[in-house]
């Protein structure tokens, strides 16, 4: 039995200067909860992912951000994540910050400009400003770090997950691995903390291109009630079929 409770089928056009691309797209997540939903949503947009390559990267935004128009009744907001990952950004560039920051800013304003006429209809808000600017966040960052310290079973869940995130291409880039670990544990801890703000902005449902991380499902549980708590959706996208069509 399939793991997905909904599949919507897509199909988005390409045109490149010499030919349009057909793709047909399957769209399906885990829980139909979201479906119809009035309350407002977030989709998180990873600014650092295989998601984005190539053609496929275009049809896959296409379906993404489609579908979820046409089944969402409450507002649509579009969150790109440039600074998500800045910690272990940062280690490309020798721990220069301010140049791993300007790195990523330009990525996802790239990635903005490459999408826009997916995203009409939609807020637009970035990582650093929206998260990191936003008044609760330096508090709720400093409640995740302690919490890191004195309960074991979120410091194992982060260290879990930040091992998952340690995978062959990160090794050939960053071979120090303690390190790596590290870095990626300061950014998971800036991600729960994100949680809690976006909750407290309204939003009850983020839609993802790929899984949550335990450790954030636990803080979720400890830190935001049930009824502001934020129902990660996990969104499986692929391309089933693409045909090319040269133009006259």
């Amino acid at each position: 039995m399939s793991k997905y409770l909904l599949r919507k089928n897509f199909t988005g056009f390409i045109k490149n200067s010499d030919e349009i691309i057909r793709g047909k797209v399957a769209f399906k997540t885990k829980t139909t909860c979201w479906l119809e939903t009035e309350n407002p949503v977030i989709i998180l947009v990873s600014v650092h992912s295989a998601f984005h390559d190539e053609i496929d990267g275009d049809l896959k935004m296409s379906a993404l951000l489609s579908i979820i128009k046409n089944h969402v009744k409450g507002d649509i907001t579009v969150l790109f994540a440039d600074q998500a990952h800045l910690k272990v950004t940062s280690l490309h560039y020798h721990d220069d910050t301010e140049t791993a920051s300007s790195n990523c800013l330009n990525t996802a304003e790239a990635l903005y400009q490459r999408y826009h006429t997916h995203l009409e209809g939609c807020k637009i808000v970035y990582w650093h400003s929206y998260i990191c600017q936003d008044r609760g966040f330096i508090a709720a960052l400093k409640i995740m770090q302690n919490f890191y310290h004195t309960d074991s079973i979120f410091r194992a869940l982060i260290h879990q997950d930040a091992e998952a995130t340690y995978n062959p291409e990160r090794m050939k880039y960053f071979p120090n691995k303690s390190l790596f670990i590290e870095r990626a544990i300061d950014d998971l801890l800036g991600q729960c903390a994100a949680e809690w703000v976006l909750s407290q902005k309204g939003y009850r449902f983020q839609f993802y291109s790929g899984s949550s991380y335990a450790s954030i499902g636990y803080t979720n549980c400890k830190f935001i009630s049930e009824k502001e708590r934020i129902s990660w959706i996990d969104v499986f996208l692929a391309i089933e079929k693409k045909s090319r069509a040269r133009l006259c």
